[in-house]
Order: structure tokens, then C-alpha cells, then sequence
């Protein structure tokens, strides 16, 4: 006869208690010996609800207005603090959220921390769309990871007027040289402007100038007109500096064709050769001029 056993899911507290060895009750037990099996208890509670934690895979190509959540890849264990930055660059500008969990300045208000130290994009827009490192400090030392996302954009894209001129919404130009941004759409009630840089706020107003163009501000540009009755986003433009011009390659040295050249014997005998043969020529020449001679006189000695 087989008998069907099952077993309801136990605390982590009540499996402790029927394994353990030690006897907990009041009075019989040492004060350190209750702190060390409350400290064991209470991680290895911690420790399954990490690993309970769901895991959302990223998200390439986003809806403006969705949310998304970027994880932490790879092995979470040993992890002493989480950072966040905007795009490729860990420096303190394109910072979202400190080691300590404050909001860095490339914080918008819209970004929150999840968990494990993933980090919650919400209501995206097209400006949110490109790449996000996170920065982890481990035990075991400094690692980092990249993710990108991309956000479609639902509103129409409104043109810029740029100096110099943008084409195909990129603008080329050396170091040191000033370029201007200008907004150019009417709209009623007056709108407020504000530009953006890589999706960090950078000014307000509607010129945004650049008086000396340096590496640092080399990137893409926005910018958002708002009133009390919508909002307009301009087309993207990026900054650059002007693609190298290819250096027109040299024509190899063609070798000239090969002569035919002689020396010592063989140039004696091709010498010999020519001149043996001119001579046949020549006295064959002569033979037939000869010849013909002596045939024209026997006909007229004969005739006569």
C-alpha cells in the first residue's frame, strides 16, 4: 500500500527550531548564543526573499509615457552599493543616483530605484532613449554594466533653426567655433523653452548658444516648448566634429615592360645570325637583277 505524504511550506523560524540541537528556551540558553541564532534566522529570511525577487528582462523599444525597469545583471551576491549614470560617461554630471541612493544631477524626477538596485524609468520620452550604466562596488572589487532603450516618439517633431546648418539633424563643426540653436515655431499662448543635452536639462530661452564649441558639449541636443495647452518637442540635433577627409591614395609606379636583353655569346650569335642573313638577302637580290639581265639579252641577240 503506498501512502501519499505531503508537507505544507514551513517558516524558516519553525525549521530552525526542529533541527537545532540547542534548546532556545527562556533561561536555559546563553544571551550571545539567542543573538547569533536570531542574526543566522534573520539572514537566511532575507536570503530567500532576494531570491523570490522577480527578474524583468530589458526593454529595447519603448512607448512614450511607458515605464521600464532596467536590472542589475549577473550574480548579486557581494554587492556593497549601486550606481546609476546617464549614457557611457561615470562621471558625476551623468549621475542619476548616488552610491548612497540620493538623486545625482542628471536626475529628472521621474527616475526611482527598484530592487536589487534596479533602476524605474517612468512616463519615458524621447529623450530618455540611449544608454544607462550602472556602477557596482563588490567585495570582490568594481564592476559595471551597460543597457540601452529606445523610446519612439508619438508627438511630431518640430524643425530648428541652426547655425551652421544641420543636415540629416547633424551639425559639424571644429572646437573653439560657436553654434547657435533657435526655436522658430509660433504658438499661442507663449510657450516656455527649454533645452536639453543628451537629456539633461541645459538651458531655457529660445536661442541656446554655444560661443566655444569644447569635447564636452559635443552631443545631442532638444529642445521642449510647453504652454497650457500642449507641448511641442523640436528635432534632434547632434553635434560633431567634422568627418576627416579621406587622403587621395598614390598611384603605384607601374614597372615598364620587360625588354629582351642579350650579352656575351648568345648576342654574338643573334649578331652573326642577322648579318648572314641581310647577306642571303642581298645576294639573292642581286642573283635575280643578274639573271634577268642575262635572259633580256639572249631574247634580243636572237631577235637581231
Amino acid at each position: 500500500m503506498l501512502l501519499e505524504v505531503t508537507s505544507e511550506p514551513t517558516c524558516p523560524w519553525t525549521e530552525y527550531k526542529m533541527r537545532s540541537p540547542l534548546d532556545i528556551s527562556s533561561g536555559h540558553t546563553p544571551a550571545w548564543r539567542k543573538l547569533l541564532l536570531t542574526g543566522t534566522l534573520l539572514t537566511s529570511c532575507t536570503c530567500s526573499v532576494f531570491s523570490e525577487l522577480p527578474f524583468s528582462a530589458q526593454l529595447n523599444i519603448l512607448t512614450e509615457g511607458a515605464s521600464v525597469h532596467l536590472p542589475v545583471t549577473g550574480s548579486l551576491e557581494g554587492i556593497l552599493t549601486t550606481s546609476w549614470f546617464r549614457g557611457y560617461d561615470t562621471q558625476p554630471a551623468a549621475m542619476i543616483f548616488s552610491p548612497e541612493g540620493l538623486p545625482g544631477p542628471a536626475h529628472t524626477g521621474r527616475e526611482m530605484l527598484g530592487t536589487q538596485g534596479s533602476l524605474v524609468l517612468r512616463n519615458v520620452t524621447a529623450q530618455d532613449s540611449g544608454s544607462y550604466t550602472v556602477v557596482l562596488e563588490t567585495s570582490r572589487g568594481r564592476r559595471s554594466a551597460t543597457k540601452q532603450i529606445h523610446v519612439k516618439n508619438s508627438l511630431q517633431l518640430m524643425p530648428l533653426k541652426t547655425f551652421p546648418a544641420a543636415i540629416r539633424g547633424v551639425i559639424q563643426s571644429e572646437l573653439n567655433y560657436s553654434v547657435i540653436l533657435q526655436w522658430v515655431v509660433t504658438m499661442d499662448p507663449e510657450p516656455v523653452l527649454s533645452w536639453t543635452f543628451n537629456g539633461v536639462p541645459c538651458g531655457m530661452g529660445e536661442k541656446l548658444f554655444i560661443r566655444r564649441l569644447s569635447w564636452e558639449q559635443l552631443g545631442t541636443y532638444m529642445c521642449i516648448a510647453t504652454n497650457s495647452k500642449k507641448q511641442l518637442v523640436s528635432e534632434p540635433v547632434t553635434i560633431s566634429l567634422p568627418e576627416p577627409i579621406a587622403q587621395p591614395t598614390e598611384a603605384e609606379p607601374m614597372e615598364p615592360d620587360p625588354t629582351l636583353s642579350l650579352s656575351g655569346g648568345s648576342a654574338i650569335g643573334l649578331l652573326v645570325a642577322g648579318i648572314l642573313g641581310a647577306g642571303t638577302l642581298i645576294a639573292g637580290v642581286c642573283f635575280t637583277i643578274i639573271q634577268s639581265l642575262r635572259t633580256d639579252r639572249q631574247r634580243i641577240g636572237i631577235c637581231s
